[in-house]
């Protein structure tokens, strides 16, 4: 019996590509902030009370948040109010 060799092949070499360089030019950075106002002084000072239209709607939320803590206190002291007359009759039928 003859037996045949089988030649292995071998991969294609593959040619190495060389990466492009680009140059790219960095933007300066007067560029940047030509539209940077910079700070500007206060017109008044941090502790001066002034009432305007957000002052205004601070209150109502402040106002609307303690009558609705105000208004589930009053319904736990109900809800309370009914275990205890519950435990009120119970001890009576005992």
């Amino acid at each position: 019996m003859a037996t045949k060799k089988t030649v292995s092949k071998k991969a294609p070499i593959k040619k190495k590509s060389t990466a492009k360089v680009v140059k790219t030019k960095k933007a300066s950075a007067s560029n940047n902030t030509s539209s940077y106002v910079g700070l500007r002084a206060e017109d008044q000072s941090f502790m001066t009370f002034r009432v305007t239209r957000q002052t205004v709607y601070w209150l109502v939320l402040g106002a609307v948040v303690v009558l609705f803590a105000v208004w589930i206190m009053k319904l736990q002291a109900d809800v309370q109010s009914i275990y205890d007359e519950i435990d009120a009759s119970m001890q009576g039928t005992n």
